[in-house]
């Protein structure tokens, strides 16, 4: 495990844990390892929320799986959520008109496209799951934007050149949208064959990072009281609004030179070992 800065303990009081190849290993199971030591943080009374860009939905499956707070940042940013309550504590919904143009632009070109929506998740592909999560098939895209509001879309296809520059195209006719997050093979423009490539959308200035601000603001925590764990490109703005950063061993090199930490990967506990070190041992 290496550091930047030393090990000094601080008192934490909340920490902020992407999903996939950090919490656990993509769509696999949480350790018991890291289940023991997220008890013995919430015996500390130390929050743990998931933040991640994946739906609300799946973020409260993990959640309560792992056993963590009842606090939840889904969408990159879009959504914070008290499951517990069923309290929508910040969103960010999309215009209903952006939503209608991507959603026919996507029909036009032979595209998929999921939208996010608190605790729903809709696509327009029947009996498809992305990331194994379920979501509810829909034929008339006005009947979901009237009845829903919608944090996120995301769009799938494996025509790597359009999707490769669907994220400018976008930025001039959606201005107020942005490509959050997209497949690793898009950002490090690596053409892989038979892959199916995604972009995440969500409003400008809306981040992981976004939420973070919001949630703290909330419970009225110090930013320095904060941790926040990832791995992927869309963890570095995490880096900016938290006192103590880490990066998984198995994260791109850019977060593993910007944040405070480096722990182990997410199929040997990185996340459980590291908290240990800086939340649970006493010096």
């Amino acid at each position: 495990m290496n550091t930047r800065n030393g090990d000094n303990m601080k008192k934490y009081e909340i920490v902020f844990v992407d999903i996939d190849d950090t919490l656990n290993p993509s769509n696999q199971n949480v350790s018991q390892y890291t289940k023991e030591v997220m008890r013995k943080l919430k015996e500390k009374q130390i929050k743990v929320v998931v933040n991640t860009g994946r739906s609300a939905r799946y973020a409260i499956e993990k959640s309560l799986e792992a056993g963590l707070s009842e606090y939840t940042i889904s969408s990159n940013g879009a959504e914070v959520y008290n499951y517990h309550e069923r309290k929508e504590i910040f969103s960010k919904p999309i215009e209903a008109k952006d939503i209608k143009d991507i959603y026919e632009y996507c029909i036009t070109h032979n595209m998929t496209i999921i939208l996010n929506s608190l605790e729903k998740r809709f696509i327009n592909i029947k009996d498809y799951k992305y990331n194994n999560e379920p979501a509810i098939y829909f034929e008339s895209i006005d009947e979901i934007i009237e009845n829903n509001k919608i944090n996120q879309l995301v769009i799938l296809s494996s025509n790597y050149d359009r999707m490769l520059v669907l994220p400018n195209l976008f930025k001039e006719k959606f201005p107020s949208l942005k490509v959050v997050h997209s497949s690793l093979g898009l950002i490090e423009e690596k053409r892989v064959k038979n892959k199916e490539y995604y972009h995440d959308l969500v409003l400008e200035n809306t981040a992981k990072s976004s939420g973070i601000v919001e949630l703290l603001d909330y419970l009225n925590i110090d930013s320095e009281k904060a941790i926040a764990i990832g791995n992927g490109y869309d963890d570095i703005c995490m880096c900016d609004v938290v006192g103590t950063s880490v990066a998984m061993e198995n994260a791109n090199q850019v977060l593993k030179e910007t944040a405070t930490y480096i722990t182990d990967s997410s199929e040997n506990d990185g996340v459980a070992k590291i908290l240990e070190k800086l939340c649970l041992t006493d010096e």
